[in-house]
């Protein structure tokens, strides 16, 4: 298949299929679901050499017609995963993984250890030793079903959760996996259709504007570093199990966007790579990424360096009164962003954050 013939396709699927489950489940059926149904917002269509890749991203509290993003990528692998050695799962023909967790050992216990919402989410796991996460082998199809991917390469980890993704191999007519598509949506269940989400919670949790703007793609252009942690300050105090968030505190010279203070006392220092806006002396400058992950990651180390001496942490604690010491270093990245291994350094997108808040 084509790239256009799979761009066609799924334009014309997800369009038909999630247009009629907005028109029809939330009204017929809104006291038989668990609570209210959450949209994808775009479609993120991925070629490489042997591999077409679709993933449903962003999440909305009301159905709009998904964007199209269309990326090449050298393969398969960096698509879903970091590293380079081992793989955790080889995925041979035709592959489904729902409400499940794909993780290496080292990504597994940093769940139990780092993420405590994670532990909602879960599911049925797939964990091995390995520094990349998955490896295709010759086939048609790998499904990702509401699954959380936890890719670790070094003392780099990567979290992800995916609403919904296909891999398919380009060998595939475009006929087959339209059919593909609609056999799979036919078998699920009437009240929890493929490519959204049900959550057992209060609706008013999702009028407020920390959901709003969670679809990274838009809103942002305009937000500053600050409003942007005081709009979402409880997303990510519940999403990382945090009493404390300190908004861009000043390290000497250094300016991290975040301090978090976690209920065990540790610490996470964070960098959102968001298209947002810095302040500086009055004048507003937009973020602009030469070298995603790499420039910001190199930027978390140095924080971390700074608090490695002794005064340094000690004028930290008499300004903002956190006592950080060996903290952890984390990037906030663009929901439908795929990222390379940062060393040392914790990345996160905020799909996956938002859906450890919901859990």
């Amino acid at each position: 298949m084509k790239p256009t013939e799979f761009v066609k396709v799924n334009t014309q699927f997800w369009g038909e299929h999630l247009k009629g489950v907005a028109g029809h489940l939330p009204v017929s059926h809104r006291t038989e679901l668990p609570g209210p149904m959450l949209f994808p917002r775009m479609m993120v269509l991925t070629e490489t050499p042997d591999w077409n890749i679709l993933e449903l991203v962003g999440l909305s509290r009301e159905y709009r017609t998904p964007e199209v993003r269309r990326q090449k990528l050298g393969s398969v692998e960096e698509y879903f995963g970091v590293g380079d050695g081992t793989a955790v799962m080889t995925l041979p023909g035709e592959n489904l993984f729902k409400d499940a967790t794909i993780a290496t050992t080292a990504g597994r216990q940093a769940l139990e250890e780092r993420f405590p919402a994670a532990a909602n989410v879960i599911g049925e796991e797939y964990v091995g030793p390995g520094e990349e996460l998955l490896q295709f082998a010759p086939g048609n199809y790998s499904t990702f079903d509401r699954t959380l991917l936890v890719h670790t390469a070094g003392d780099s980890l990567r979290l992800h959760w995916v609403n919904f993704a296909i891999a398919i191999h380009r060998s595939e007519p475009a006929d087959k996996y339209l059919d593909f598509l609609q056999s799979y949506s036919n078998a699920r269940p009437h009240l929890d259709p493929i490519g959204t989400i049900s959550l057992p919670i209060d609706p008013a949790v999702l009028k407020a504007d920390p959901f709003e703007s969670t679809y990274l793609a838009h809103g942002l252009q305009d937000s500053t570093v600050d409003g942007f942690l005081d709009t979402h300050e409880q997303i990510l105090l519940s999403a990382f199990g945090a009493t404390k968030l300190v908004r861009e505190p000043a390290l000497g010279e250094l300016h991290p966007d975040f301090i978090l203070e976690r209920a065990d006392g540790s610490h996470i220092v964070g960098r959102l790579e968001l298209p947002v806006v810095d302040t500086t002396n009055g004048k507003k400058r937009r973020r602009v990424f030469r070298l995603p992950v790499q420039e910001s990651a190199a930027e978390l180390v140095t924080y971390a360096e700074y608090l490695k001496t002794a005064d340094n942490r000690s004028q930290l604690k008499s300004k903002y009164d956190v006592d950080v010491t060996d903290p952890r270093l984390l990037l906030i990245v663009p929901s439908q962003e795929t990222v390379t291994p940062a060393a040392g350094v914790e990345v996160v997108d905020y799909d996956t954050i938002l859906r450890l808040h919901l859990a």
